[in-house]
């Protein structure tokens, strides 16, 4: 009788648990709880292996934001080449875990990442992930990323910088070899590699199918660094072999300031006074005055003035006869790039 009065009780501790209090909330189903669905899995191939990368979800199925990803599953499936058919289904191996992370407070997306190495010759390699934020919810599939392992084509050699005005060339000896010394079934495409001083590498524009480069728009007198890797492409395949050599240039600026015009040249007592009309340039360091005697085919350097000076009177002793003026300018370049000069100015002294 006692245990049945117990027994009692306790069913009605039970119904006012599960009853509640206040005011009732709309049930959300438990796939809604879950982070959403990973879109943008991708994937590099070097000659190390592959690198799988996929943006963290932001938010769950249900719109709320996400605060954190508890883990990530990794679902790997290995098919020899052969025996791949398209559409065929799949059978993935049992996933590989790795702990997720905070998502940045200010709203920025946060990347997440997995290398894998030793992966087999003439096998397809498919993965897929998913995201959990607890052990009760995990998103559905990503996109599912595949591609064919072969051997990565050699390192390019010889790689040379040559500087221009605003541009740096570069240039390489092809490769026409896989890192096991046999011929590349198809001809490579190339991907450049560019750092600053103060910035990591990064790709240059798309793949080129020469050995050779052009980086113009660049900033002059600046030092820009440089990286090339083979790329082997085969069918739904883009396989990059290892890095070149690094190397460095800095653009110069070759283009000289606009030439000097209207040069005119008059005797004045003590000397000659020499007045040109002034050149608009945005690096202009100053003019060059140079005079030759009539007998002379090459005239000599006379003076320099500032690029706020656009007259020079010329105090020496000369004696008579035909004597001739000309007149460049010249920027602030180093080493400074010089204009064509001005029509000479002639100048007849008793």
């Amino acid at each position: 009788m006692k245990f049945e009065s117990l027994s009692a009780v306790t069913v009605l501790l039970l119904i006012t648990l599960l009853s509640g209090c206040g005011r009732k909330t709309t049930l959300v189903p438990p796939q809604k709880l879950a982070p959403e669905k990973i879109v943008d899995l991708r994937y590099i191939l070097d000659e190390k292996g592959v690198t799988l990368m996929w943006g963290y979800p932001a938010e769950m199925e249900n719109g709320d934001r996400l605060q954190a990803i508890d883990s990530f599953e990794i679902y790997r499936a290995v098919i020899p080449e052969d025996e791949f058919c398209q559409g065929c289904p799949v059978h993935y191996e049992e996933p590989i875990e790795i702990a997720g992370g905070r998502l940045p407070a200010s709203g920025n997306d946060r990347t997440a990442s997995y290398i894998e190495g030793f992966l087999q010759r003439g096998y397809r390699y498919l993965y897929k992930v998913r995201s959990r934020t607890s052990w009760w919810y995990s998103s559905s599939d990503s996109n599912v990323v595949s591609f064919v392992w072969n051997v990565s084509p050699k390192v390019p050699q010889g790689l040379q910088a040559e500087p221009g005005d605003g541009t740096i060339t570069l240039v390489w000896d092809p490769v026409v070899e896989n890192i096991e010394g046999e011929p590349l079934e198809h001809d490579p495409q190339y991907q450049v590699y560019r750092k600053s001083e103060h910035t990591d590498f990064s790709t240059l524009g798309e793949p080129v199918h020469e050995a050779r480069f052009l980086d113009s728009g660049l900033q002059n007198e600046r030092y820009y660094f440089y990286q090339v890797r083979a790329l082997a492409v085969s069918a739904d395949t883009v396989q990059a072999g290892g890095a070149s050599q690094i190397v460095a240039a800095m653009p110069l600026d070759q283009t000289p300031p606009p030439q000097p015009r209207h040069l005119v040249a008059i005797e004045i007592p003590g000397g000659v006074k020499l007045a040109w009309q002034a050149v608009a340039h945005d690096n202009l360091a100053g003019y060059k005055i140079y005079r030759r005697r009539g007998i002379s085919s090459t005239p000599e350097l006379l003076a320099e003035v500032g690029p706020d000076k656009n007259q020079y009177t010329d105090h020496s002793m000369l004696s008579g006869g035909k004597w001739f003026y000309s007149v460049t300018s010249f920027d602030t370049a180093q080493p400074a790039n010089e204009s064509l000069p001005a029509e000479e100015a002639v100048i007849h002294l008793r």
